[in-house]
């Protein structure tokens, strides 16, 4: 275990000193380690597919990639790798076939969910086709109604087309939220930034004030649940919330959103603040998606989950 432990990390070392000297010898290491040492390393096979792309080999990388992926099934990073030479290679149609598969595959698993956030990126940002992209996360939705990440995914996706010609999307999205079974919490959060999206692109006032009461509707059933849970009738939201979406809910930016909410703070009230304050309550973007990454590109897919510690 310990030579396999060493040969593990010293050989992406030796084979980027021996290319510069021979690159038939680095593929001889490489083919040495990963077929008869350490057939089931990955990060090795991922070094020798990129070795064997860098040369102009792509049928061998590819060759690579999925005779591993064969060996050890169901490991997202060597199927996000096949998708990246595709895309690289300029294999479009093959990268969304294997994200397609892929969503497929884990029907019914957080995997699923997690490669369809992939799959709709793909269409949408290298393909260039939103509809695709909005159907892939709709269908997701459809079967993860719970998963505060695709709606997130969602909403960004909308906010990337002309908000003012979109704003019938981007209120079905709110609205997915607001009529489903999400946690209040998480429901105040988009509730308030619905509120803000009107006053900042919407072209009806009538739309505006109904979010607006609507807002205060959830905030006062949150006030209300939270004097139950002081009074000891049932447990305390934010501790349900904590318990059922983890990070999601609970990470700092999302609480405190949901903590000034709850105070009062609502947006029509914020905007008309002549105070300093006024610019944390303005359609915060970073702030908004601060816990969840960018596309839910990080922490709240935890990747170590998928990735195996090599």
């Amino acid at each position: 275990l310990s030579l396999s432990l060493s040969l593990a990390s010293s050989l992406p070392q030796y084979a980027k000193y021996l290319e510069n000297h021979s690159v038939e010898a680095v593929r001889n290491v490489f083919q040495r380690a990963c077929m008869v040492h350490l057939p089931k390393k990955p990060t090795l096979h991922l070094l020798w597919a990129a070795f064997e792309e860098q040369q102009g080999d792509i049928k061998e990388a590819r060759r690579i990639l999925k005779s591993f992926q064969l060996v050890v099934p169901g490991m997202a990073m060597v199927l996000l790798r096949r998708v990246s030479l595709e895309r690289r290679s300029g294999e479009l149609v093959q990268a969304e076939a294997l994200l397609r598969e892929a969503v497929e595959l884990h029907q019914g698993t957080p995997l699923s969910s997690f490669f369809a956030v992939k799959l709709s990126r793909q269409l949408l940002k290298v393909q260039k086709n939103l509809a695709k992209a909005r159907k892939v996360l709709l269908e997701a939705i459809d079967g993860d109604k719970e998963n505060v990440k695709l709606y997130l995914n969602l909403l960004e996706l909308e906010f990337s087309c002309d908000v003012r010609l979109n704003e019938s999307n981007i209120l079905h999205c709110f609205e997915q939220v607001l009529l489903g079974s999400l946690p209040l919490e998480v429901k105040i959060i988009f509730s308030q930034r619905r509120v803000e999206f009107l006053e900042d692109f919407g072209c009806s006032v009538r739309s505006l004030l109904h979010a607006y009461d609507e807002h205060q509707k959830l905030l006062k059933q949150n006030s209300s649940k939270k004097r139950a849970a002081e009074n000891g009738l049932e447990e305390p939201e934010e501790k349900k919330v904590r318990a059922e979406e983890g990070a999601v809910v609970s990470a700092p930016a999302a609480v405190a959103t949901a903590a000034a909410a709850a105070a009062g703070t609502g947006a029509l009230a914020t905007a008309d603040s002549s105070s300093g304050s006024s610019t944390q309550a303005s359609y915060n973007y970073s702030a908004w998606y601060q816990p969840y990454g960018s596309y839910g590109y990080q922490n709240p897919w935890n990747y170590s989950q998928y990735y195996p510690h090599s």
